[in-house]
């Protein structure tokens, strides 16, 4: 389940473009902070509104059709907690007063989006009153119904019981008109796909409000001549609420030097990796240089981070002197997504995978493989211990890529496990009116193995079956810029369900 914080939603249109659950795995490291291992999975909490009106009570049984009201909200309540949410609040909406006193009751609660269930014909105003007193609180809207068929007997008063087609559209008609972003999910309280596929969104919902408060590291100016990975801080800020936040490089470079011991991360290491270093210099600079990025982490209170390491104070320094991949990839593990290069624009794609996805591996793809429709995806030393297989045990090694460096430091190496996978980049985009846009391409990790290949990675084929040139072409015609974020699970609808709510486009390739 998706970790969410609170935050409200800039206003900016959003559009939508078609070009075209999670694998077990390691448990996270673990960490010398307070921090929880799992912190990108714990639950949603949420507040469930059932709309009521009472004029129809002559047409349903009487004060018993109130009643069979309050207990399909409880059942809604159940179902919902037993899919993996918890439920802060509950009620019905019987009147515009009860709406906005149900506002004030939900704001004093953890309640990070709001579900209202529409199951009959009720005055918008109930639930609206509660809405425009929560302004920054996501809505998602269920038309629900207790019965799946109807019976032969069907009259006015299962017209009454049944009426979610009558109720939900007098509610929405007001929410479009306003542009408030909302997501609709229609189906029976005892359909199990409708109730996975409210959870889901209610999860993508609560990623998004944690959004526009996220506190994102930007340390140094990305490489130069990438321009392809970096933003305006304070576009990026207008746009979604996200906010970068400039770190100078010898802030890393003195976290570093204040690192003193290392036995506590030395400690995770055993009984975790095959363990194939020999220098043990590199292997204790990279353990400093691991410590230094979580204490500016939690010093400063960052959701994620972007660092060009190739500065003279970071890789070309005397000290460290070493790339931190390894130190970037325990990060992400831990639940705080980092990115190399300087890249900003795929700290955001990585914060939204994380959050979705439960891991997030920051990549390339490197090379197609014309003839068997897959693509081969990489990085420079990168990882995240939540994708690993079950039973599989990461290497620790140098990092090939910097072998020829005074002292290499080491980098983590494993095989993506089999199973469907999402890509996600993020990029600004002319298109839009918001300025922004949300890329999501569906697939599969295949079981193809590259052992040799130098970092974490694997091969990727795009869903749809067609050819995978034609599949990359439009994964480059949407804007994605050559580095991206890959999570387990299929992840494209949430992936859109979170830029609908941030207001910004969206571009599914597959």
């Amino acid at each position: 389940m998706p970790y969410i914080s609170g935050g409200g939603y800039p206003n900016s249109p959003v559009t939508t473009v078609d070009v075209g659950m999670v694998h077990a795995g390691c448990p996270p490291s673990p960490t010398l902070s307070a921090m929880p291992e799992d912190t990108m999975r714990a639950r949603v909490s949420l507040a469930v509104m059932l709309p009521y009106w009472g004029f129809w009570e002559s047409s349903a049984d009487g004060a018993a059709f109130r009643s069979d009201r309050r207990d399909l909200l409880h059942e809604e309540v159940e179902r919902l907690e037993s899919a993996g949410v918890d439920v802060g609040w509950s009620g019905m909406g019987v009147s515009p007063e009860a709406g906005a006193d149900a506002a004030e009751e939900i704001r004093a609660t953890d309640a990070q989006v709001l579900v209202v269930a529409q199951s009959m014909a009720v005055p918008p105003t109930h639930a609206m009153a509660a809405l425009d007193r929560l302004g920054d609180l996501p809505v998602v809207v269920w038309a629900v119904q207790r019965d799946r068929t109807l019976g032969s007997g069907f009259d006015q008063s299962d017209i009454t019981t049944m009426g979610a087609t009558v109720g939900t559209p007098m509610l929405t008609n007001l929410l479009v008109r306003s542009g408030r972003p909302f997501e609709l999910v229609v189906g029976g309280i005892s359909e199990e796909p409708a109730v996975e596929k409210l959870v889901r969104t209610v999860g993508a919902a609560a990623v998004a409000r944690s959004l526009v408060s996220a506190r994102i590291a930007r340390v140094g100016r990305p490489i130069d001549g990438y321009a392809c990975v970096d933003v305006d801080d304070e576009d990026l800020k207008a746009a979604t609420g996200i906010e970068l936040i400039p770190v100078d490089p010898t802030e890393i470079q003195t976290l570093y030097q204040e690192v003193s011991d290392v036995a506590g991360l030395e400690a995770e290491l055993v009984g975790r990796y095959e363990d194939v270093t020999e220098d043990r210099e590199g292997r204790t600079r990279s353990m400093r240089l691991a410590a230094a990025v979580e204490e500016l982490d939690r010093a400063r209170n960052f959701d994620a981070g972007a660092m060009n390491c190739h500065v003279a104070e970071i890789r070309f320094a005397d000290e460290p002197g070493v790339t931190p991949c390894f130190g970037i990839g325990r990060e992400t593990t831990r639940g705080v997504p980092w990115t190399c290069a300087g890249d900003v624009l795929t700290a955001v794609a990585m914060l939204v995978a994380k959050r979705l996805g439960g891991a997030a591996l920051y990549h390339e793809i490197e090379a197609i493989d014309f003839d068997t429709g897959e693509v081969a995806i990489a990085n420079s030393g990168e990882h995240d211990l939540g994708w690993c297989g079950r039973g599989a045990r990461p290497r620790l090694q140098p990092n090939p890529w910097y072998q020829s460096d005074r002292i290499t430091g080491i980098s983590a190496w494993f095989e993506l496990p089999p199973g469907p996978a999402t890509l996600v980049g993020f990029t600004p985009h002319h298109d839009e009116p918001s300025g922004f846009r949300l890329i999501a391409a569906e697939g599969e990790i295949t079981a193809r193995s590259f052992p040799d290949s130098p970092t974490v990675g694997g091969a990727f084929r795009f869903a749809g079956g067609e050819p995978v040139a034609e599949a990359w072409r439009r994964w480059a015609l949407a804007g994605a810029n050559h580095h991206s974020a890959a999570a387990p699970g299929s992840l494209a609808a949430e992936v859109g369900v979170v830029a609908r709510y941030l207001r910004i486009g969206f571009a599914r390739v597959s």
